[in-house]
């Protein structure tokens, strides 16, 4: 399967994507794949929108704008760092094993702390590289609600909704729209809430219940006793499969900005690398190093005004 399946209104979880009649030929939702870290909670409390050189000039210029791509919305990815990782696995291990601590209290405290989440977090959203540009903002998510609240929404708190699921070949895109309560188009969306869901909402963070963390699957999970393993598979016996994600999509009426100092985006400003394929085709492959020059420049000039 090469074309996409929009699901609007509703955040479809795996196992029902599969007995989709529009997807029963979809070959790597069916695929047979090693043990893996299912529903790992993650809290992510920041997010980045990534841009080409194009977007880049035009964010300096004139601020964050709604894009092309799938209607008028400022689009932003989860942040995710290392010890949101760490902290994913430590919920994992009290969902999967509630006595571990006990456990390790009676043995002298000698269980040792493996690290396994980490062999498992490989697909496209948990790496720095992006199919979108290679100029990365990330914001606090709490500060970018409150320049949205601001500018955006009158003072008035921003409503977050299930927009829609997006399949593609091997990514689900959970995304979730964020407008201004005085706009009524997304009225019969349902309102963002409730730990179960996909994703939710909380005081400035997003809980995201990921369930296909791993683009390929290496590894396998091993549990022994009270502690959970990663156990390298066979070579060549290796499996590709889904990977999900949730996406921020911020409603952008027509002739709206977002607008942010310029020498702040320039001091939060970092080059990525970009990974193929581009979701703008006709636009130039970038080095990191290239970009990185560039961004360098720019922090330059700032540095002396």
């Amino acid at each position: 399967m090469t074309r996409e399946e929009e699901f609007q209104r509703e955040h479809v979880c795996i196992d029902t994507l599969k007995s989709k009649r529009s997807l029963r030929s979809h070959s790597y939702l069916r695929k047979e794949i090693p043990a893996y870290p299912e529903r790992v909670e993650f809290h992510i409390p920041k997010v980045s929108h990534v841009t080409n050189e194009a977007g880049l000039d035009g964010i300096l210029s004139n601020g964050f704008k709604g894009g092309n791509r799938r209607g008028p919305f400022m689009w932003w990815g989860l942040n995710i760092e290392d010890s949101n990782i760490n902290e994913a696995q430590d919920r994992y291990l009290d969902g999967e094993i509630p006595d571990r601590h006990s456990s390790s209290a009676q043995t002298g405290g000698r269980q040792r702390k493996v690290s396994f989440l980490k062999k498992f977090t490989t697909s496209p959203v948990f790496k720095d590289g992006s199919r979108y540009g290679n100029y990365r903002f990330t914001f606090a998510l709490e500060d970018l609600m409150q320049m949205y609240t601001e500018q955006l929404c009158g003072g008035e708190k921003p409503v977050l909704r299930v927009y829609q699921t997006v399949v593609y070949q091997q990514e689900i895109m959970y995304a979730v729209v964020v407008h201004s309560p005085e706009v009524k188009d997304f009225d019969s969306f349902p309102l963002l809430e409730g730990a179960e869901a996909m994703c939710s909402y909380r005081e400035g963070t997003i809980v995201w219940n990921a369930q296909a963390v791993s683009e390929t699957h290496n590894y396998e999970l091993i549990r022994e006793h009270n502690l959970m393993k990663a156990k390298k598979v066979r070579k060549g016996r290796h499996q590709f499969f889904m990977w999900d994600h949730v996406t921020l999509a911020f409603h952008m009426p027509h002739g709206t900005a977002l607008c942010v100092d310029r020498k702040d985006l320039i001091e939060i400003l970092k080059a990525c690398d970009s990974v193929q394929p581009l979701y703008r085709r006709a636009d130039p492959v970038m080095s990191h190093e290239i970009a990185a020059g560039i961004v360098q420049r720019l922090k330059a000039s700032v540095a002396t005004q």
